[in-house]
């Protein structure tokens, strides 16, 4: 068994507050990590700190980018366990997102999409929302019975088997795990 980790964040940015003002959830960003140091994450996000409307695949870290720039950002840490094979096919699915970070986009669209509830899926763009329940779903760790493109920071709650192991500023998460060096190199 290994475990990863769906870190659902707030920032604060004003972009933040407006999706929030939709979802009326306290957190509005999720991300997927593979290691337990929650040192290195994917999603799609701004690509440049200050400026919202760029935005791609990320690969995020706690210390870093908007997380430096918005130093009290809180979150939730949840730990999946899944079996070995549907870890190593899920890390080749991220693998391909990061080898071509550059062909991808943020699907801005696609919010509107999940607020008139009609999917709106544009090739090779995502939300983060989108890319997390996407990988979770090709890799047949969990399937929302929705389409990737509707889903919201709420479902991941519901996720089964999902244990929280943090909640509060990113910042100050220190690794719950015996084997921190298990950072991936991807």
């Amino acid at each position: 068994m290994r475990s990863i980790y769906i870190v659902l964040t707030a920032t604060g940015t004003w972009f933040s507050r407006c999706i929030g003002l939709y979802t009326k959830e306290r957190y509005n960003h999720v991300s997927l990590c593979l290691d337990a140091g929650i040192n290195r994450f994917y999603s799609f996000g701004r690509k440049i700190v200050w400026f919202p409307l760029l935005g791609g695949f990320v690969v995020e870290r706690r210390d870093t980018g908007i997380y430096k720039a918005f130093g009290n950002t809180t979150c939730a840490i949840y730990r999946l366990d899944i079996d070995d094979d549907k870890f190593k096919t899920l890390k080749q699915s991220v693998k391909l997102f990061v080898r071509n970070r550059e062909e991808y986009g943020y699907n801005l669209l696609g919010l509107i999409g999940v607020i008139m509830n009609v999917p709106m899926k544009r090739k090779n763009k995502f939300f983060c929302t989108q890319f997390v329940a996407l990988m979770l779903q090709i890799n047949q760790i969990h399937d929302f019975g929705k389409d990737p493109s509707l889903v919201t920071p709420r479902d991941f709650y519901n996720i089964s088997d999902m244990t929280l192991v943090y909640e509060g500023r990113l910042r100050d998460y220190v690794n719950l795990s015996q084997n921190s060096s298990l950072a991936l190199n991807l």
